[in-house]
């Protein structure tokens, strides 16, 4: 038994995967970016995946839609046809086909989580980092190892501007 929505969701699946593969390729610049510092590339990395983000939204509305129409055929409810269900009602090429789509998809996302929570890492140790230099250069103007022309130690009253936290 065959659905028309079958190849649409195929189409769409497919599309969702290459969305994500882009992303991750992003995803893989950003950690040499943030390696690097280089803060206007990373910039424009993050308006290039916000743009592939709402693409993304666009593709599971239509994914949502394919999957209602396919459950109302087989009778079960969106909810509760899952990939696995769906490939109990399909001759075994479609099966194989639509778990091999799911595999793919599944590969894709679980190495952008990877990247990502690298990238996280770099990030975090980054800003730990100025948060260090910026309580270093604090500390410093507070400490007063100055004596002035009459031999006498310098005011050590000093104010900073740079007692912040990022």
């Amino acid at each position: 038994m065959e659905y028309e929505k079958l190849n649409a969701l195929f189409d769409v699946l497919g599309e969702e995967t290459r969305v994500y593969e882009k992303i991750l390729q992003l995803s893989k610049e950003k950690k040499d970016i943030v390696i690097e510092g280089k803060v206007s590339e990373l910039e424009e990395i993050t308006k290039n995946e916000q743009t592939l983000v709402v693409k993304l939204g666009k593709l599971e509305i239509l994914r949502e839609s394919c999957v209602e129409e396919i459950a109302e055929q087989l009778n079960i409810k969106p909810s509760e046809l899952t990939i696995s269900k769906l490939s109990e009602h399909l001759n075994e090429e479609n099966a194989k086909k639509l778990i091999e789509c799911k595999n793919k998809l599944e590969d894709v996302l679980k190495e952008l989580k990877e990247i990502n929570q690298l990238n996280s890492k770099l990030i975090k140790n980054s800003l730990d980092y100025i948060d260090f230099s910026l309580n270093i250069l604090s500390a410093a103007s507070e400490t007063n190892n100055n004596y002035n022309n009459s031999g006498e130690v310098n005011d050590g009253n000093k104010k900073t501007f740079m007692d912040i936290k990022l």
